[in-house]
């Protein structure tokens, strides 16, 4: 069990488990199958792939819209969970306030996985950091923890 600091008004000092590298990857492969599920979906009303810009389909576009209105949604609107984080158990917080923001999660699911799926390395942050953070969540103040422990947490303020 690791720590970590919440600052509320009461300025307590909660205890969580952190969710670490392969937790959160299964987590994500269920999203991606999720998402890929829509996207194909809907590539089945369209029909026909067209290549718009060198070598960007309309199929690639509609793929990478799905999944960043799935990610940045799902994640603000079910207070930090996906469908893929529901199932195991998961669950991004912020560090510092009682909610995700917006702009955190903006963020965190925007930018960051640009930036994290161009350099992929930066994937495995989470095995070695203690907090097993990411990059990105370092950058946006956030955590994924056990959904469990911060059950617990809610119930008993």
């Amino acid at each position: 069990m690791s720590e970590i600091r919440i600052e509320n008004k009461k300025q307590n000092t909660v205890n969580f488990y952190y969710a670490g590298f392969f937790i959160r990857l299964l987590a994500f492969c269920i999203d991606m199958a999720v998402t890929s599920s829509l996207a194909n979906i809907v590539k089945n009303f369209i029909g026909e792939d067209y290549q718009i810009i060198n070598n960007i389909s309309l199929y690639g576009i509609i793929f990478w819209l799905i999944c960043l209105l799935y990610f940045t949604l799902m994640t603000y609107f079910n207070n930090g969970q996906t469908l893929g984080k529901m199932i195991t158990d998961i669950r991004v917080i912020p560090t510092k306030s009682e909610k995700l923001t917006f702009g955190q999660v903006v963020s965190r699911e925007t930018f960051g996985r640009y930036v994290q799926n161009k350099f992929l390395f930066l994937y495995l942050l989470v095995a070695f950091v203690p907090k097993k953070q990411s990059l990105m969540d370092m950058i946006c103040d956030t955590v994924v923890v056990k959904n469990s422990a911060y059950e617990y947490y809610l119930a008993s303020k």
